[in-house]
C-alpha cells in the first residue's frame, strides 16, 4: 500500500522511538541483541522509508505538502542523530 504523506509524521515518530529504544537496550544489555542487528534493521527501514516516500511525492504537486515531508524527515533526522546516534545521511539526500 502507498505511503500516505498524512501518515508521515506518525510513522517517522513511531520509527525513531522504537529505534531509540533500541539505542538504550544496547546501552544497557549485553547480549540482548547486536549492535550490527540494529544497524542492518536501521538500514532496512531508512531504504523502504526513503523509497515510499519518494513514491508518495511523485505525483504530488502541492508545495505545501513538499514543505511539510521536509520539515517532518528534518525532525526525524535531529531526532535519531541526537537521541540514537544512527547515521541519518542516506535520508538527507
Amino acid at each position: 500500500m502507498p505511503l500516505r504523506l498524512v501518515s508521515l509524521p506518525i510513522l517517522t515518530q513511531e520509527i525513531s522511538g522504537f529505534f531509540i529504544v533500541e539505542s538504550h537496550v544496547l546501552e544497557t544489555t549485553g547480549s540482548f541483541r547486536s549492535s550490527r542487528d540494529v544497524e542492518e534493521l536501521w538500514e532496512v527501514v531508512a531504504v523502504a522509508l526513503t523509497t515510499a516516500i519518494e513514491g508518495a511525492l511523485c505525483t504530488e504537486t502541492d508545495a505545501e505538502s513538499f514543505l511539510k515531508v521536509k520539515e517532518n524527515l528534518l525532525m526525524f533526522i535531529m531526532t535519531l542523530e541526537v537521541g540514537a546516534r544512527f547515521m541519518t545521511h542516506k535520508l538527507s539526500h
